[in-house]
């Protein structure tokens, strides 16, 4: 006996709002990951690179420049769990606390 506003709000987003941040956990890793690889190839013997930290990765690893390549792992890491931290946990908390089964009984 729910209006559609209500079945939308009060049933079908809370019961899947934690398989969506889940979904974006996972598009936004493999989106950063895509870009890290796509900042520097090489492709019929040329080498195509622009300015990040895919391309400096790739550099420091292919010259063998040991400490920007430990410096670029040091702040990719920072990176990601500073993300991980400040929003995606965050968010899996909301899930956890306000959008779960025990809550709604």
């Amino acid at each position: 006996q729910l209006s559609k506003w209500d079945r939308w709000t009060k049933l079908y987003l809370p019961s899947v709002f934690p398989a969506i941040i889940t979904g974006w956990v996972t598009a936004a890793g493999g989106a950063w990951n895509a870009s890290i690889v796509a900042e520097y190839f090489l492709y019929k013997g040329q080498v195509f690179s622009t300015h990040g930290l895919g391309a400096s990765l790739s550099i420091a690893a292919e010259t063998q420049n040991f400490p920007l390549l430990a410096g670029a792992l040091v702040l990719m890491v920072v990176a990601v769990v500073l993300v991980n931290r400040l929003l995606w946990a965050k968010l899996y908390e909301l899930a956890h606390n306000r959008f779960n089964i025990e809550s709604a009984l």
